[in-house]
């Protein structure tokens, strides 16, 4: 039976910042719908007055013609943890990029939605003072109702949804008593949903490593503006204490030889460059060479290949390292943001999830839960988070502090550095993960360092 919408005097409307005027015209059309006061304004900096009133302590939105760019969700979900305020975002634009957006903004407390009228009920809910919503009791809707709004039966604790006499969707916190409308069912659904993913998301503190030999990290990365080579990299990258494999950089076949016996065989021959790279170029690393012999054969073949492909290309020699079996090769891209906050980039590196594109990015630090449900999105997901609890927890935790660390070394370079490429990270059986090949981006802090005396 349908039942009625809530009459009591209305509360001060909800502001939301535009950065468009139709959306402004549109957001009071479909407020005005159900009886939601919105204050929507029109302003060339959203974000940042969006920022305001949420440092003031009012829930607020934001409606954006386009994707938000990462920084301004850290800017509004900074602006949130710092005075415990809600705020609901909506961007419009090319489906891939708004979704990726939608993602970040999730995985930072904001209520992040790809359309309009979802955003509309969202706001209702937050006016309204719903805390779970999406655990709401659906057993007053109908049965399509249900199926559309996705919800099952049973539930309270979020307060109860209902269909009101015009056919909406109302919640109410009481199981009895008059409703606030929120809209149609799909709509209802997508901002159950938005809201679902940003709880339980906190404040990041500042990823910090004690006991680092800074010194050996700048000894590496000094210079001008490149692109460092894998052996350079990981070298940079050790005293963060990610983990790296035990390997060796060798620049002649014997010394391949004699290194692949003291590690101990099998063990992976790979070529040390910093203009061809592995991941571009996977036919220079070869897995499983078994005895001396071939790792000399192997050795000739890979810088004989590597001369042919590129006759300028800068050739160290190559890495040999104890071989490894991998369940999943991830890969990661880290760069910094303000705020001591990295945006990381994590997509699986083999051939297949390369060419399908299967990848997602975050900010960091993260929680491990967060991080969980940040790898959850992926479509190969399974061959990370499948098996029993106790080796899905192994693995979570080896990648949580490769995170960690690989976040440290981020913001703690962030002057110094563009970016950090890890591809791949492996998965190895024993729920370990193991850097095989990174490329550290330097910028072009030092080259400043030393002009700036020279132009005082």
């Amino acid at each position: 039976m349908a039942e009625r919408r809530a009459s009591a005097s209305p509360p001060p409307p909800i502001a939301v910042v535009c950065d468009d005027a139709d959306l402004a015209v549109e957001l009071a059309r479909l407020g005005a719908e159900i009886d939601l006061a919105i204050a929507p304004s029109v302003s060339r900096a959203p974000v940042e007055e969006a920022a305001t009133i949420l440092g003031e302590g009012r829930a607020c939105g934001v409606a954006l013609s386009r994707a938000p760019e990462p920084i301004e969700l850290v800017t509004l979900a900074r602006a949130c943890f710092a005075s415990g305020s809600s705020c609901a975002i909506v961007g419009l634009g090319e489906r891939a990029e708004v979704e990726d957006r939608t993602a970040i903004a999730a995985d930072l407390g904001l209520v992040a939605v790809d359309e309009v009228r979802p955003m509309v009920a969202a706001l209702a809910l937050m006016r309204a003072g719903a805390t779970q919503p999406w655990s709401s009791s659906a057993r007053g809707l109908p049965a399509l109702d249900r199926a559309r709004v996705q919800l099952r039966g049973g539930g309270s604790t979020g307060g109860r949804l209902a269909r009101l006499d015009d056919g909406r969707i109302g919640w109410g916190r009481a199981a009895q008593g008059e409703l606030v409308a929120l809209g149609e069912p799909r709509d209802v659904r997508e901002a159950l949903r938005a809201m679902r993913d940003a709880a339980g998301a906190t404040p990041p503190g500042r990823a910090v490593m004690e006991g680092v030999d800074e010194r050996a990290a700048t000894d590496v990365l000094f210079g001008p503006p490149r692109a460092l080579s894998d052996p350079a990299s990981k070298a940079a990258l050790q005293p963060y204490g990610l983990p790296l494999p035990v390997e060796e950089l060798c620049s002649s076949p014997s010394r391949a030889a004699a290194e692949a016996a003291r590690i101990g065989f099998p063990v992976r021959i790979a070529l040390a460059s910093p203009d061809l790279r592995i991941w571009d170029h996977p036919d220079l690393a070869v897995d499983g060479v078994d005895n001396a012999a071939r790792v000399r054969d192997v050795f000739r073949q890979i810088m004989s290949m590597a001369s042919e492909r590129s006759p300028d290309a800068r050739l160290l020699g190559v890495t040999v390292t104890a071989t490894t079996t991998p369940i999943a090769l991830l890969g990661v891209r880290a760069m910094p943001l303000e705020g001591g906050w990295v945006l990381a980039e994590i997509g699986f590196a083999d051939p297949h999830g390369l060419a399908s594109g299967d990848r997602t990015r975050t900010v960091l630090p993260a929680s491990a839960e967060r991080l969980e449900r940040t790898l959850a999105r992926l479509r190969g997901s399974d061959l990370v988070l499948a098996g029993t609890p106790a080796r899905r927890r192994t693995v979570l935790e080896a990648i949580d502090d490769a995170m960690l660390r690989l976040t440290a070394f981020v913001d703690r370079r962030r002057d110094e550095i563009v970016s950090v490429e890890i591809r791949p990270l492996a998965i190895l059986v024993g729920g370990g993960v193991e850097v095989r090949e990174a490329c550290v981006t330097v910028g072009e802090a030092f080259v400043r360092r030393l002009d700036a005396p020279a132009r005082g």
